[in-house]
């Protein structure tokens, strides 16, 4: 995955990802753009750096499958491996699904996300025009799911103290 990312073999609009020894190229829709673009806002108007808030970049997972993310948001001392972070790094995760009831976004990646302790994961469904907001990581998951509808603010303090409200009302939402 990382030798495609460096060779540029990626096309525009398009999000690859290896699941389960597959490889997974989905084209990014309006809404997802939208979505992750209203949520980088919101996280860069908290004060994080913009160094440390980026989209589809690589996220290593020791032993198995990466990850590039709709949203990531990396804590201080994150270091930069060419082209990827480490997930012991990541402090809050941000998913929208291309399409109803995403196993990948709503099964493994709560799983994955959780096991390797990353604090928050949000998935901001424009399907369900729901955020779910998953906190107290754990090795098959997360102790706490919130579901937030689109409209009312979600609120969440990183592990670095930094404070983060995302305006929902902005979300688009989609047909399924």
């Amino acid at each position: 995955m990382s030798e495609l990312i460096e060779r540029g073999g990626i096309p525009d609009g398009y999000k690859v990802e290896v699941f389960d020894g597959r490889v997974i190229m989905t084209p990014q829709s309006p809404e997802q753009d939208w979505t992750v673009a209203d949520v980088r806002d919101a996280v860069k108007a908290a004060g994080i750096a913009r160094d440390r808030v980026f989209g589809d970049v690589l996220v290593t997972f020791p032993g198995e499958n990466d990850a590039a993310p709709d949203l990531t948001v990396i804590g201080f001392d994150a270091e930069r491996r060419k082209n990827s972070y480490s997930c012991l790094d990541v402090l809050m995760v941000a998913e929208v699904p291309s399409e109803p009831e995403d196993e990948k976004d709503y099964v493994r990646n709560v799983q994955k996300y959780g096991r390797f302790g990353i604090d928050y994961y949000m998935i901001a469904d424009p399907f369900k025009k729901v955020v779910t907001l998953m906190s107290e990581p754990h090795a098959s998951g997360y102790d706490r799911v919130v579901e937030i509808p689109y409209g009312e603010q979600v609120s969440l303090t990183l592990a670095t103290g930094e404070r983060v409200k995302i305006d929902t009302s902005t979300f688009p939402t989609r047909d399924a």
